[in-house]
């Protein structure tokens, strides 16, 4: 499951303390939050607890199964009761009938008051069946605490599923964590060069004509700014600045098409292509979604029409070559999460499951290095001087894509 083994899905969480003590203590805290079958939740409730991260119902917390190397792999299980509606009404109509009496004229009623009874009656056979594990959905995901980032990766992105996540940790190891998504990664990034202020100031840039559907458009009562996007997505997410993301997911696509997708990055030279799919949005929320899937997306005529449009890239296939080793994934950039990863496969054959997930873990940490290189590669080139020439190199990219697509498609059926 996931860092054990499969491909890998994770949102970046960053510690706000220093992580704990890899001990026996440590061991007897994750204990007291395991979630287990017989803990009570009611109807519309949820509950989180801890489990080794094997399988579901893994309880086994040993060093040997859940501490490798400077860090600590866990599984995070979220179990909710929801109770179908149609079986909260069948219950109820199945003890109406129960109810019912027989008038002077020979025709069945139900009494007022038997109706409230009849009521109680369902919802007591409801609690029963709740409180013997029916109606009990449980999710189970991998987490990685990497000690030497203090940094936690976890398949967790829903509100109410991360504010769940936070609370047990910190009821746990007594340490609060955050989300990160784009916008914030950069400004952690900017706040170590002491440019924290030019972070304050950025803005979405358009990167090519807005959707004809902008004339007459308004948002709050003004006018739509033709070079100014909305990026509805990400003034809803909860940063703003968000829209960095999908800003990083252009600039990709740009050197993937334009500079043969090689990145010369603090870690090194990595090579990247742009694969499989491409999902993109009406940066002005305006002309909807294109979703494009295949190989080679970017030279789809779908994509063209998309960027061309207005549409900015939210989700992207990538191939990632990096350290002598290549990685598969999809990447949503306003989020920065990543999914479907996919790790090589390790040169020697392990000899023991544990020497297996430490193999995965190495392999993960080399992606995550490239990975990350690359986006603090842009987040720099976003915040130089050389960013609006830049951007003009982008803007120019999109508008010639048309035409470069009609001469290719031309050429190939001739």
């Amino acid at each position: 499951m996931g860092f054990r083994a499969g491909s890998i899905a994770y949102s970046r969480f960053s510690v706000l303390s220093d992580p704990p003590t890899l001990d026996s203590a440590l061991l007897a805290k994750i204990r007291k939050h395991i979630l287990s079958d017989v803990d009570g939740i009611k109807p519309g409730e949820s509950a989180c607890g801890w489990t080794g991260g094997r399988h579901l119902f893994d309880i086994s917390f040993t060093p040997e199964s859940i501490l490798f190397g400077s860090g600590l792999l866990l599984g995070f299980r979220i179990d909710s009761v929801r109770v179908p509606p149609e079986i909260k009404k069948a219950y109820i109509a199945m003890a109406e009938e129960s109810h019912l009496v027989v008038g002077k004229d020979g025709s069945s009623y139900l009494p007022r008051a038997a109706r409230k009874d009849a009521r109680e009656e369902a919802l007591r056979r409801i609690d029963e069946e709740v409180a013997n594990g029916r109606y009990r959905a449980p999710k189970h995901a991998a987490i990685w605490w990497d000690f030497a980032t203090n940094t936690i990766l976890a398949p967790v992105s829903s509100e109410k599923d991360v504010e769940m996540l936070k609370t047990l940790v910190d009821d746990t190891f007594g340490v609060r964590i955050a989300p990160r998504a784009s916008g914030t990664l950069a400004y952690d990034l900017l706040g170590e060069r002491g440019l924290s202020g030019a972070f304050d100031d950025a803005h979405a840039e358009a990167f090519s004509a807005p959707p004809a559907d902008i004339e007459g458009a308004v948002d709050q009562g003004q006018k739509m700014s033709r070079t100014r996007p909305e990026v509805p997505w990400a003034n809803t997410a909860g940063e703003s600045k968000d829209f960095l993301g999908n800003t990083f997911l252009f600039w990709l696509c740009w050197q993937a098409e334009t500079n043969e997708g090689l990145f010369e990055t603090e870690a090194g030279e990595i090579a990247l292509i742009v694969d499989r799919m491409i999902d993109l949005e009406c940066a002005w929320g305006l002309s909807g979604k294109t979703s494009v899937r295949g190989s080679g997306p970017l030279r789809r005529m779908e994509t063209v029409q998309a960027f061309k449009g207005g549409k900015w890239p939210r989700k992207v296939g990538l191939m990632l070559h990096a350290f002598g080793q290549n990685f598969e994934f999809v990447l949503q950039g306003d989020r920065m999460e990543v999914s479907a990863l996919k790790l090589p496969k390790p040169e020697e054959k392990p000899q023991s499951l544990r020497q297996a997930i430490e193999m995965r873990l190495d392999q993960f940490a080399s992606f995550d290095r490239a990975f990350s290189s690359l986006f603090a590669m842009f987040v720099r080139d976003r915040f130089s001087p050389a960013w609006p020439t830049r951007r003009g190199q982008i803007d120019q990219w999109v508008t010639e894509l048309g035409s470069v697509r009609k001469i290719v498609a031309l050429a190939e059926m001739a």
